[in-house]
């Protein structure tokens, strides 16, 4: 069984999966927090990093992080764009809380810099990550970012970067950049069945529908 362990950074949650042949990093946080998130990692055998999407907020420590584990850093392509350019996608904020987060993420973006890095492996659907080390499968959960994925682990747990929030209230991300494919990807969670569901922002909570039907 693969080990879950939450790192919170701030309002950003790193995760380490650890199993019995090596770990994986899921996420980086923000500057501030690299040698948290390092510390943690340290002599865990971490053999990959795993980028959920590519905004600032989960992607900032990359290059420190997989030069100091010297591992590889993993994405979807459809993501590469943002590594390099915050901008690349359109970011439309869902009612008034999303409008906040949405003036408070560009705000960020402008005024940060992300270290340039390479990713080494681009993960699709369907993607296995057991010879790192665990037992998990990729998710392609598009709508956040137009490369948003998340994990299975174990069939029993799903890490879904910022597919779902646990901010306010628990629900589909409060920024989009496709909405029906927001949508689509909460609703596919949903589906499911049986999980613990791990935020890339909130405390983890058990999976449910994310998408209420008219009745």
């Amino acid at each position: 069984m693969t080990e879950i362990k939450q790192i919170v950074c701030g309002m950003v949650n790193c995760y380490l999966l650890t199993g019995k042949e090596g770990a994986v990093l899921v996420d980086t946080g923000e500057r501030g927090y690299e040698e948290k998130v390092f510390k943690e990692c340290e002599h865990k055998n971490v053999r990959l990093l795993v980028l959920t999407h590519g905004h600032i907020d989960h992607i900032q420590n990359a290059a420190y992080l997989a030069r100091r584990l010297e591992v590889p850093i993993a994405i979807h392509k459809r993501d590469v764009e943002l590594t390099q350019n915050q901008f690349a996608q359109a970011m439309t904020g869902r009612g008034l809380f999303g409008k906040v987060l949405e003036a408070a993420s560009k705000n960020k973006m402008r005024k940060n810099r992300i270290e340039n890095f390479e990713p080494g492996i681009f993960l699709k659907e369907g993607d296995i990550l057991e010879q790192f080390g665990i037992q998990a499968s990729v998710l392609e959960l598009p709508g956040h970012t137009e490369g948003s994925i998340g994990l299975d682990v174990d069939g029993r747990a799903v890490i879904v970067g910022d597919a779902l929030m646990h901010m306010l209230l628990p629900g589909m991300a409060g920024i989009y950049s496709d909405k029906r494919k927001l949508q689509e990807s909460a609703e596919r969670i949903g589906g499911l069945g049986s999980r613990m569901i791990y935020f890339g922002h909130g405390k983890p909570l058990e999976n449910r529908k994310w998408i209420k039907k008219p009745s």
